[in-house]
């Protein structure tokens, strides 16, 4: 346990001392991860010019120690502050691992049973439940409860910033969209049903409970629940935009959901929260959660035996080749984070963007780290990061057009000599990008789709699609 403290607080001196001396960089790279650490801050850069990102806080964690921690482009464009590992962003969803952190802690000293009905602790509580069956907090922190994503009041547009009583009272005016247990729907109200068991149980406010018995005991010394002085001094802009290029802050109003959404942290924080995910759950302050806890929480919930994906106790579960991965993501107006570990490889990783809905840039420099400490570790080249260049001149206007029929039409829209693919089933607008002679969605709304063009065709995701004349659309309605 003292080595664990010793090593930690080393890290922090360390830190301190860096973010005065080496400009963004907090924590420089560790021996030996000088050439995954260039390798990783070129792709970041070529992110940032690509898709016009503000700025990027990444940290680095193998087992006890934060290995490489910095922040690139400026955190406050405006003022022209730079961005570093200190930075303080909004961290969104990921707020949700804390809320129920707090709830483990709880259940472990019996003062909370995960599969008693939840009005056991909010007599109050009453969503209509045609179904009869009770809601748990089991099924609300594994996203089954059947609960609406948002809730009338204190939902993700509502400004005003409501308790969290009024914000979870308002829910008695829903109705369950699934039988409890029955389905994922994934819900902020769920968890800010939580945080309200958390606090009703504890009789104190939600977000000093949650700072005083997790965060702090984690390590996590620049992160709240709350915009306090402190916060709001070291917070970062975060930015909206618009298809058509315009840009403007994001608003900065509290969610009413506050469990679910409104933590304030840095990447220095989310490493020390990593580093006792990989410890057995034992923090800066000493033990946060058993480890017993922690395997718990990394089960998927309401699955197959054996199941290696899903929601866990707050918890998101996958697989990054083949390796188990858990954590969560984060969006929330004008930020993007990804935190995720490999606790079987003793590695974790923390990125946050100011730009919305950035998600899939943040999630795909996460795993490019993740790979690269991998590689590392077992002795192998460093992993190659997928990169794409810009359309050769007169492409976009080649292909400009409609494809296949039916729900199946994509439409391929020149803007310029950049191209953009929409799909007449729904979805977001996503830019094309090169790799080679085939066409890449790389955009901050998504990676990966591929087209592949043709003569009077094109091959979207490996299935040909014939262009069909363009039409007009169909009428507006009366009414």
């Amino acid at each position: 346990m003292q080595r664990h403290t010793t090593v930690a607080v080393g890290t922090w001196l360390i830190a301190a001392w860096t973010a005065t001396s080496s400009g963004q960089e907090v924590v420089p790279p560790r021996a030996g991860l000088e050439e995954a650490a260039g390798r990783l801050d070129a792709f970041i850069r070529e992110e940032m010019k690509v898709h016009g990102l503000p700025a990027v806080s990444i940290a680095l964690v193998e087992g006890k120690q934060i290995v490489w921690a910095r922040g690139f482009g400026l955190a406050r464009p405006n003022e022209g502050i730079g961005a570093t590992a200190e930075t303080v962003y909004r961290v969104g969803s990921v707020s949700k691992l804390f809320t129920d952190l707090a709830v483990m802690q709880l259940v472990e000293r019996g003062k909370l049973d995960l599969d008693a009905p939840v009005t056991k602790y909010l007599p109050d509580f009453a969503p209509r439940n045609p179904s009869g069956a009770e809601i748990t907090l089991r099924q609300l922190m594994a996203h089954h409860s059947g609960l609406v994503r948002e809730s009338p009041v204190g939902h993700y547009f509502d400004a005003t910033s409501p308790t969290l009583e009024a914000t979870v009272r308002s829910l008695n005016s829903t109705g369950l969209i699934h039988a409890p247990g029955a389905k994922t729907k994934y819900s902020n109200a769920a968890i800010a049903t939580v945080g309200r068991v958390v606090e009703t149980v504890k009789g104190e406010p939600f977000g000093s409970y949650v700072k005083r018995a997790v965060l702090t005991p984690l390590g996590m010394k620049a992160s709240d629940f709350e915009a306090t002085t402190e916060i709001a001094k070291r917070l970062a802009v975060g930015q909206m935009w618009t298809y058509d290029g315009r840009t403007f802050d994001a608003p900065t109003f509290a969610l009413g959901t506050a469990p679910a959404g409104n933590l304030y942290s840095t990447v220095l924080d989310l490493g020390q929260f990593l580093i006792a995910l990989l410890d057995e759950g034992r923090g800066l302050g000493g033990p946060v959660v058993k480890p017993e806890t922690l395997k718990a929480m990394w089960t998927p919930q309401f699955a197959e035996k054996g199941a290696t994906r899903g929601f866990g106790l707050g918890f998101n579960i996958g697989t990054l080749d083949d390796r188990r991965r858990v954590g969560h993501n984060g969006a929330v107006y004008g930020f993007a984070t990804e935190v995720a570990a490999l606790p079987d490889d003793g590695l974790g990783v923390a990125v946050v963007i100011t730009k919305d809905c950035a998600n899939t840039i943040a999630g795909r420099i996460g795993d490019a780290a993740l790979r690269m400490l991998l590689a590392l570790k077992a002795g192998k080249p460093l992993p190659t990061i997928e990169t794409t260049t810009p359309l050769a001149p007169g492409l976009a206007r080649r292909l400009d057009g409609r494809y296949g029929e039916g729900d199946a039409v994509v439409e391929l829209a020149a803007r310029g000599d950049s191209l953009f693919l929409t799909r007449a089933s729904g979805g977001f607008r996503l830019g094309l990008r090169a790799e080679g002679d085939v066409l890449v969605a790389d955009d901050i709304n998504g990676f990966g789709t591929r087209v592949v063009p043709g003569e009077g065709s094109i091959k979207l995701d490996g299935k040909e699609l014939k262009r069909v004349a363009d039409r007009m659309p169909d009428p507006p309605p009366s009414r």
